[in-house]
């Protein structure tokens, strides 16, 4: 599995369970907790990529090949 695959499962694993954590901490009707999930898990997913690329971790987005 290429970095890239990998920072995207890592991404998506974490903003899913702080999205859905969050979402139904909320409450309040099913549309609620679902729009409030997704968005939480949007932003949690990108703060993880941005913060590997601030650490420079991502280098390989620059090959297409993932290498």
């Amino acid at each position: 599995m290429s970095e890239a695959q990998t920072l995207a499962i890592i991404a998506g694993g974490v903003g899913g369970s702080v999205g859905a954590f969050v979402g139904v901490a909320v409450g309040g009707s099913a549309l609620t907790a679902t729009l409030t999930t997704l968005v939480v898990a949007l932003l949690v997913g990108g703060a993880v990529v941005a913060s590997a690329v601030i650490a420079g971790d991502v280098a390989f987005l620059a090959d297409a090949d993932g290498e």
